[in-house]
């Protein structure tokens, strides 16, 4: 009985929404009142029509739209407006001046509404899940079918032109219901290897299509961030595409009038995201590198949590989808703060820092290649620094006095140096020009307690205040300060802190302390470093002073993310409140419950805050594929008073290759306010303005000097310089011989690098396939 119930659903609902379709095509007779909006000039009248029906059905209601029957419109209805179409309340336009307090009559027809065929396709994805769980016990094949169920319904959705993004929770949901759930009895299914690889690849596929759907949402608009980092980008490819891939572009003529580029720490040549522009447009490289990024992060925080804390493969995986749907990355990626791409990458450096599945070369070298990734990406000053700050957290849980934990503490050092050596070309030129700036608002040199409270208040605070959300979101413009925790973990984190806490004796109590004492006394100093960061005259920023200039404290707690969720992991584990039976299933709901209000909250921030949806990008398909055509053509020949972002079509304009440059841009400089920037006046480049060319020269923006005063524009003897400037060609910039060593220490780093990693995986799978009886571990 149970094989035949899913089909019976699935028939009714497949015939409810046919038989619908057809009966509300059938016309039926609406009562209409007008009323005068204006009279135009043309002899012409504008109504407001409000429709009248009687039939109890077949109406504007939660179902149907309702629209006149256009085929049989009464003569005095000329034009129906598109506004509010659907609606019983709408605009027409008539030729005859209607009488107001009369009744008219007219033909209309209902149709269903897209919701009714969403929700009619989740119940129908739903039930061939059930069918499948029912007549198919391999999980292999379940797996099989559910990609298979999953492109059904993408194509599906392509065809009837309903927004997959809605049916995006229902994937996860099903997919746990059906696969995690039903493995509950026999328990033995989920200790099967291949079963938990199965569903950790699967789950971590759909985390990341969940994070794209988010982000894609209301693709072309996106965030407002985006209108500043989408120029970037296409002078990068620009310049690469005449260049060469390899060549630095020192500086940019695409916005700003000439603005620095590869020193600035938020640009991101040679980063994984820059390389991916080369060769697909930027919306596309961008969701494909949240999907990598997130994967890597799921998978890798997974197994930290089963080879380092020990814990099973439910909390393992449950931990691994609280990391995911942790709303601190979606919050900034969707935004468009394109750094915060690698904080995924955080999971993958801490598993490799305390695992003893690699040695410790290849731990060091790879931790130092993703270190690397970070700082060329634009992450030296939120994702590179957090992680470092997130690793002493870790190793203030973790410590244990023995030799293998210092060598593990070791590691993490020469794995962050040798990260610097890497990237040592663009920490340099980084560092050399933040000497010459300032970055944060006002407040930042103060020692203000109340910057604590108010982050420790949000660390707490925003868990809970994001369940409300699910009604209404007011959180939105806050990502700055809000990490967005999953709530059913802090809940639960507090539920279980309090439940020891008054239920353990005091022997229980002293020798938990006793146990744990220097965990504790070493979190401890991790919290005061901590808190230290938001006084000006604390110990960091009085032994970094250049610190003191840098907007840590806003997004500092986001070092607390992994803490927290190794805390909650572990007491979820050994704290014996529930047994087993009642934890997978308390699992199952938590993953559940975060699912649910992650997607709904990031999907309605952006029909809440147009901060989210703020730019069109439509173009950026015709821009790519224009600058591949044509990159050797473009020239900047004018210097406009638009946002950069709007200058960006220029791109497409295959006939004069002209392109504009915004006189005041998004962001001047990393750090520079528009009230510090000086533009340059509005016209031709070659404009001599104060005896030199009114075009930046970016040597006085990092070089400044008396040749070269601080904003100035190129000399006249720099005609040439400034010509292949401005046609994003090779530019000889002069610069320090320790900019050119630096550049050269970083080429021939990874070079080596990645050679012995790729030598060492080769000579591993050689010795697999040679010795394939021995259990070889890497």
């Amino acid at each position: 009985m149970k094989k035949i119930i899913p089909i019976i659903i699935f028939i009714l609902i497949a015939t409810l929404i046919i038989s619908f379709s057809i009966l509300g095509n059938i016309p039926r007779t609406a009562t209409l009142k007008f009323k005068l909006l204006e009279q135009n000039n043309n002899n012409t009248y504008k109504y407001k029509l409000n429709m009248y029906t009687s039939n109890k059905i077949f109406r504007y209601s939660d179902l149907f739209f309702i629209f006149l029957n256009e085929k049989n419109l009464p003569s005095y209805i000329k034009e129906i407006s598109s506004t509010n179409k659907g609606y019983t309340s709408l605009e027409i336009i008539s030729s005859d001046k209607l009488d107001e307090n009369k009744e008219y009559q007219a033909e209309y027809i209902v149709s269903l509404k897209n919701e009714v065929y969403i929700i009619s396709l989740m119940l129908s994805y739903l039930l061939l899940l059930i069918i499948i769980n029912i007549n198919v016990k391999s999980l292999k094949k379940r797996a099989v079918f559910l990609y298979l169920s999953l492109i059904i319904l993408i194509i599906i959705n392509a065809i009837i032109k309903v927004n997959i993004n809605y049916t995006g929770i229902f994937l996860l949901i099903s997919f746990y219901l059906i696969i995690i759930s039903n493995n509950i009895n026999p328990p033995n299914k989920l200790n099967n290897i291949t079963h938990q690889k199965i569903i950790l690849i699967t789950s971590s596929i759909l985390v990341g299509l969940s994070n794209i759907f988010i982000i894609n949402y209301s693709y072309p608009l996106v965030g407002e961030d985006i209108s500043m980092i989408l120029p970037r980008g296409y002078s990068l490819l620009t310049y690469a595409k005449n260049n060469g891939i390899f060549n630095i572009e020192f500086a940019s003529p695409l916005f700003g009038a000439g603005l620095i580029s590869y020193p600035n720490p938020q640009y991101d040549q040679f980063s994984i995201f820059y390389f991916l522009r080369y060769i697909m447009p930027f919306w596309k490289a961008y969701l494909i590198c949240v999907f990598l990024f997130s994967i890597i992060g799921f998978i890798s925080f997974y197994y930290f949590n089963k080879d380092v804390l020990k814990v099973d493969f439910k909390t393992s995986l449950m931990s691994a989808v609280l990391f995911s749907f942790t709303g601190y990355y979606i919050h900034h990626i969707m935004i468009g703060h394109w750094t915060f791409l690698y904080h995924p990458l955080t999971a993958l450096i801490i598993y490799l820092s305390f695992t003893d599945r690699l040695n410790y070369v290849i731990k060091i070298l790879i931790n130092a290649l993703t270190f690397s990734a970070m700082i060329f990406g634009g992450a030296m000053q939120t994702i590179f620094f957090y992680t470092c700050f997130t690793l002493l957290g870790i190793a203030a849980i973790l410590f244990k006095p023995n030799k293998k934990f210092i060598i593990q503490c070791l590691s993490i050092i020469l794995s962050c140096l040798l990260g610097i050596i890497l990237s040592l070309s663009k920490f340099t030129q980084s560092v050399y020009f933040g000497r010459l700036i300032e970055r944060g608002n006002s407040g930042l040199h103060d020692n203000n307690p109340a910057l604590i409270f108010r982050t420790v208040g949000n660390l707490l605070l925003y868990p809970i205040l994001s369940a409300a959300s699910y009604i209404k979101d007011n959180l939105g413009l806050r990502w700055e300060h809000d990490i967005a925790l999953p709530t059913m973990m802090i809940v639960l984190l507090i539920f279980i802190s309090l439940y020891f806490i008054l239920k353990s004796s005091k022997k229980e109590k002293i020798e938990f302390i006793k146990k744990y004492k220097f965990n504790i006394i070493f979190i401890l100093m991790f919290l005061y470093i901590y808190f230290d960061i938001f006084f000006a005259n604390g110990l960091i920023r009085s032994a970094f002073t250049k610190l003191r200039d840098v907007n840590l404290h806003l997004r500092i707690a986001s070092t607390l993310i992994i803490p927290i969720l190794m805390i909650f992991s572990m007491i979820f584990t050994k704290i014996n409140i529930w047994n087993n039976n009642k934890k997978i299933i308390l699992s199952i709901f938590i993953i559940l419950s975060t699912t649910i209000l992650y997607y709904h909250r990031f999907i309605s921030i952006q029909t809440i805050n147009t901060n989210y949806v703020e730019t069109n990008i439509d173009f950026d398909d015709k821009v790519f594929y224009s600058i591949k055509s044509n990159h050797d053509k473009y020239k900047v020949t004018y210097i406009n008073n638009k946002l950069e972002i709007y200058n960006m079509i220029d791109f497409t304009n295959n006939t004069a290759y002209e392109l504009n440059t915004s006189r005041l841009p998004y962001e001047s400089i990393y750090g520079y306010g528009l009230e510090t920037f000086k533009a340059k006046e509005e016209g031709s480049p070659y404009k001599i303005v104060d005896g030199k060319y009114n075009f930046t020269d970016p040597r006085s923006l990092i070089f400044f000097n008396n040749n070269f005063p601080q904003f100035s524009g190129f000399n006249t003897n720099d005609i040439d310089k400034l010509n292949n400037f401005l046609s994003f060609k090779e530019v000889k910039w002069e610069e320090p011989k320790y900019f050119t060593l630096s550049n050269y220490i970083s080429a021939l780093s990874h070079i080596i690098v990645i050679s012995i990693l790729i030598l060492y995986f080769i000579y591993k799978l050689l010795k697999n396939i040679i010795m394939p009886h021995k259990n070889n571990t890497i």
